[in-house]
């Protein structure tokens, strides 16, 4: 499992590299769907953080707030950061992931990238999807979190027809 800053920043460098403006919310629907893909072909999770149900789909709050800056506008030039415990300052750590995950991601990344924040939104809300269960049930019930379970992604993401191919 890898933090999600390191998720990020290969989604960025990857968005850079074909030229493909990527904005908070489009990130973290990006996000979304290589955790649920991986997940369901690796049976383990790509990100060992939890992801949110917020009102516009999954969301990863670190990755959130470190991009919040940006509004609606694509991010550039910026990378998601570590605090350095001995200094207290935000550090960039290239993402160490490995080769045949970054081909998993980067298959997944070339199925979703172009499409828009608003299809990115509908597809994570599909009916019947992790993001509608927790979102419903924090109507009846409190809902710690928003925090949707890594079970209730691997199973929807198992019952998809495959976009990619095992690695």
């Amino acid at each position: 499992m890898y933090d999600v800053r390191d998720i990020a920043n290969f989604t960025l460098d990857f968005a850079e590299e074909y030229n493909l403006p990527l904005t908070n919310l489009a990130l973290q629907k990006l996000l979304y769907f290589a955790h649920g893909w991986f997940y369901s072909l690796f049976d383990e999770p790509l990100i060992k953080n939890k992801f949110e149900a917020w009102q516009y789909g999954p969301v990863q709050r670190v990755i959130y707030n470190q991009f919040k800056i940006c509004g609606n506008t694509p991010i550039r030039d910026i990378r998601a950061t570590y605090i350095d415990p001995l200094s207290g300052e935000a550090v960039y750590k290239p993402p160490l992931i490995s080769g045949d995950h970054k081909a998993v991601i980067r298959e997944v990344l070339q199925k979703y990238a172009r499409y828009t924040a608003g299809q990115l939104v509908e597809e994570s809300h599909v009916e019947d999807g992790p993001w509608e269960y927790v979102w419903k049930q924090a109507e009846e019930v409190i809902y710690p979190g928003m925090k949707i379970p890594d079970a209730l992604i691997l199973d929807h993401f198992k019952r998809l027809n495959p976009i990619i191919t095992q690695h």
